[in-house]
């Protein structure tokens, strides 16, 4: 794996994370929704915590 590949897959994890812990601490997800919403709706949930000033 090149080192380009292998960051932009430790990001997307990282940033799938923080947008779990987004939606969990200022959205009341439950930790089961947050990981299904967050999977489903990437980008949505990422420019909504962008929008929150959360990330």
């Amino acid at each position: 794996m090149d080192d380009q590949n292998f960051y932009n897959k430790e990001y997307r994890l990282n940033m799938e994370y923080a947008l779990q812990r987004y939606l969990i601490e200022k959205k009341n997800f439950s930790e089961y929704d947050a990981q299904i919403r967050v999977m489903r709706e990437f980008d949505a949930v990422e420019a909504e915590a962008k929008e929150d000033h959360y990330i």
